[in-house]
């Protein structure tokens, strides 16, 4: 142990140095004559112990009070005692009196602990001092009573205490926040009584702080007990909650509302449908009714005039919408360009309807965006029930009708039924089977025999897919294209049907099967693909055929889509070589003017026309009219459907190119369509040879 005397007296010094060395030998005593020397020391050295010689004068006083702020060396006053003393000063300091004349180093262990213990307690209290005060939530300490006992920064300018001359003169609920507002004074009462009753209690109370500005307060209270259930204090926090309150309400918007549209989203529309539902068990002659719209081509417009414009549009018909509905409805934004409209409280199915019909008649009218003018439509689903179960129910029946009406021909309502719900799990099945046979490859493809009439020359044949279904048997595609396009999944089996007839084309042609060429049909969605030019490309190279051995067919509705864009891409395949025909001529809307800027080879007559030429004067005159048209244009002209002698004969005699149909042949395996091609070119060389003769 080191110790610091500080003795004016030497021989004191001396004699205290004897009774020292004598009683212990672990200690170094340092002694300072005077308080000058004695506070340099202090500077230079670290000391366990300072022990003072106390003399009841002013310089004494004076060095007392320096030690105590300059260190934390614990301190012991020498006094003998017959020696006059202050008292009043004595008791104030945090240290041990000790008798000059009874001095014993056991005397001096003892009080030396009891200093520092006392000193080790008053360094925790001025920690946890400062942390009290400096808490960034409110902290106050009550009696048993109620009254504040200790209260911090934050709690004195939450209580708004600045003009209180002595706030331990105040209970919680007297304090002047407390006093402004009935209903919070009642809070910290009822608060109060429960901790007091050795209870934690813990609320979020709604308030108005000092600057009138409404706030959230997570408040606790928790009784202290000095001994079992004997609550002696208790211990007030709280915590300002309106800057969480704030992000928590952000998020749950966020979580809940379309960034895009400011729109409810698909979850938050769910649970006001569940709602609705409930509410309407419990109404009489009040029903429900949802709405599913999805917009009519609008993957045209994000893909021509790009997705800041496609942005735009569904901002302005989400407005439009708002502005059609009931002040009661509910509008959402499902995702993409689909929206969601609750209506509540109906009466009749007429009030669906009738929305549903203003709804179209609100968006038919133009756009106008950045100098392009825009007409919107939409295909809308309408599911009413009177006692529906499940809100997932009556959201996926609109949403099924909704691709009812989308199949009527767009820009109109369809409203559910059950036959829809039968249709759309039998579309599910198809689904499923589609990808299973995707993957075990259950597609194969048919062929069907293309004619040249004048001569009746074998020059081509039709690449048709075909799904052999391991239970049903073969299936056509009318059961599953849509399916394929609606899923996407077109996209992938239209190369793979491109990659196979290319192949299979050159496969005949080496076993002397001289076809002239391939034609594929190329869907919507799959003339839509951004791959699809480098795809046909890689497809011919493949095979090792010419491109001008394959033929692509396009639907004539297909053309009116994107007219720019279609135009474009047509005129790099015809720059290639390969050759386009128009498929399904005649049942779209195209116009000469239309049909004349389009690059391509040939148009194929719909079957529905060639069924009834021989029977149907307007049959036969559009057919008569489309191949001198054609022709007029320097296009070929192929008729699909043939199944008589008469039609073929009719078609011939009006100078139709190509045909293909029953009459012949029907769709073929490519085994089965080598052999019959073989028969048929045997044939034809024998007629042809016998009329030479």
């Amino acid at each position: 142990m080191h110790i610091l005397f500080v003795e004016e007296v030497a021989q004191d010094y001396l004699n205290l140095r004897q009774l020292l060395d004598d009683q212990s030998h672990s200690l170094t005593l340092d002694w300072a004559p005077n308080y000058e020397k004695a506070i340099q020391m202090l500077h230079k050295h670290a000391y366990d112990l300072c022990l003072v010689a106390y003399y009841d004068t002013p310089n004494l006083k004076q060095f007392l009070n320096t030690l105590k702020d300059l260190v934390q060396t614990p301190t012991i006053l020498l006094i003998r005692e017959q020696q006059k003393s202050d008292s009043a000063f004595l008791a104030n300091l945090e240290t041990e009196i000790l008798d000059k004349d009874k001095f014993s180093w056991k005397r001096l262990l003892r009080s030396y602990e009891r200093v520092k213990n006392l000193l080790a307690c008053r360094e925790e209290t001025q920690q946890f001092r400062l942390m009290f005060n400096h808490a960034f939530a409110f902290m106050v300490l009550l009696d048993v009573d109620g009254y504040l006992q200790e209260v911090n920064k934050a709690a004195h300018r939450f209580l708004d205490l600045s003009l209180v001359p002595n706030y331990r003169d105040l209970t919680l609920w007297d304090t002047p926040l407390a006093v402004s507002q009935t209903q919070t004074q009642a809070q910290f009462h009822s608060m109060f009584e429960s901790a007091r009753q050795n209870r934690f209690v813990r609320y979020e109370i709604n308030i108005q702080d000092p600057q009138e500005e409404a706030i959230t307060i997570d408040l606790t209270m928790t009784p202290i007990c000095l001994t079992p259930n004997e609550v002696k204090w208790v211990l007030v926090e709280g915590r300002d909650l309106t800057e969480h309150k704030l992000i928590e309400q952000q998020l749950l918007h966020s979580n809940l509302n379309d960034p895009l549209t400011g729109l409810a989203n698909r979850q938050l529309f769910i649970e006001h449908l569940e709602k609705s539902i409930q509410r309407a068990r419990n109404r009489k002659n009040e029903h429900i009714a949802v709405l599913y719209l999805d917009l009519d081509r609008f993957r045209v417009i994000n893909e021509s005039l790009g997705h800041d414009m496609g942005d735009w549009v569904l901002m302005e018909t989400a407005h439009r919408l708002q502005s059609c509905i009931p002040e009661k409805a509910l509008l959402a934004r499902s995702g993409g360009d689909e929206f969601m409209i609750l209506l509540e409280g109906m009466k009749t199915l007429e009030e669906a309807s009738e929305l549903a019909s203003l709804i179209n008649q609100e968006l038919s009218k133009t756009f106008v965006l950045d100098g392009y003018e825009l007409i919107a439509s939409a295909s809308i689903g309408i599911a009413y029930d009177s006692q529906p179960s499940e809100g997932a129910d009556l959201l996926r029946d609109a949403d099924t009708a909704m691709f009812h009406a989308k199949r009527m021909g767009k820009s109109c309502y369809a409203i559910f039924n059950k036959n829809m719900h039968s249709e759309a799990m039998s579309r599910l099945r198809i689904e499923t089977d589609i990808h299973r046979a995707l993957e075990q490859q259950d597609f194969v493809l048919f062929y069907q025999p293309q004619i040249e009439l004048q001569n009746e020359f074998l020059v081509g044949a039709e690449a048709l897919i075909r799904f052999r279904h391991p239970q049903n048997g073969l299936i056509l595609p009318f059961e599953f294209l849509n399916v394929l396009e609606d899923t996407g999944l077109i996209v992938q089996l239209g190369e793979w049907i491109v990659q196979t007839a290319c192949h299979q084309l050159k496969r005949w042609q080496a076993a002397d099967f001289d076809l002239n060429s391939v034609s594929v049909n190329l869907s919507p969605h799959q003339f839509r693909n951004g791959n699809l030019i480098r795809s046909i490309v890689d497809a011919a190279k493949s095979a090792d055929i010419p491109a001008e051995s394959l033929t692509l067919e396009i639907t004539e509705s297909l053309l009116l889509e994107d007219v720019q864009s279609t135009v474009k891409t047509l005129g790099i395949f015809k720059d290639m070589g390969f050759k386009v025909t128009i498929d399904d001529f005649g049942t779209g809307y195209s116009c000469l003017n239309y049909l004349k800027r389009f690059p391509v080879d040939a148009i194929k007559i719909d079957q529905s026309f060639i069924k009834g030429i021989v029977a149907t004067a307007e049959d036969a005159a559009i057919t008569v009219a489309t191949i001198d048209m054609a022709h007029a244009l320097g296009l070929s002209v192929i008729a699909e459907g043939v199944e008589k002698d008469e039609q073929r004969d009719f078609l011939i005699d009006h100078g139709c190119d190509f045909v293909q149909g029953y009459f012949y042949a029907p769709p073929l395996e490519e085994e089965t369509l080598l052999e019959w091609g073989k028969q048929y070119m045997r044939m034809m060389q024998g007629k042809h040879q016998l009329i030479q003769n």
